[in-house]
């Protein structure tokens, strides 16, 4: 290869070293900093919403076990537990029934039941943000008849959602 000389400022021969500016630098590690920082920060986040959400998806699976043993001693008393002018969908009392059985804090609607089987066929379990409805396969089949291994089968979705209104029916 051929030397190449290059005249510096001040008039000397010689090969010319490139300084980068300090500021050059510090731009450069803050915008990682940034986007490292904003990595973690949604894997965190994430990671977060995701242990919360198994964690009520368990809770609402004992709130569907406390509907059934509710709605038994209800059918038992020749009453039943649901009542739909109500809003939630619950006969009076029986919320509290299943807060005490499923020692679960969150909020029960009921929307749909069966009376000859004593199961919920639809319901939403809301505790904070997050919301857990459950939809039965006999449900979804309009009432078609199912197995009793079947009873337990269904569709479960968790939602993480913020409010932003909130409208009641009274």
């Amino acid at each position: 290869m051929a030397n190449t000389t290059v005249k510096n400022i001040e008039g000397s021969e010689g090969t010319v070293f490139y300084r980068r500016r300090i500021g050059d630098w510090i731009r450069r590690y803050i915008i990682e900093l940034v986007f490292i920082f904003l990595v973690v920060g949604c894997v965190i986040t994430t990671t977060v919403i995701t242990a919360g959400a198994r964690r009520v998806f368990r809770e609402a699976k004992d709130v569907r076990m406390a509907l059934k043993f509710v709605g038994t001693s209800y059918y038992g008393a020749n009453t039943s537990i649901y009542d739909s002018t109500k809003a939630n969908g619950l006969a009076d009392g029986a919320a509290q029934d299943i807060a005490d059985v499923s020692t679960r804090k969150g909020e029960v609607f009921l929307y749909a039941w069966d009376e000859k089987e004593c199961v919920p066929l639809m319901f939403e379990y809301r505790k904070g943000l997050y919301t857990v409805t459950y939809i039965s396969d006999r449900y979804e089949n309009k009432g078609g008849e199912g197995s009793s291994a079947n009873q337990m089968m269904g569709h479960w979705d968790v939602t993480y959602s913020f409010k932003i209104l909130n409208y009641d029916s009274e």
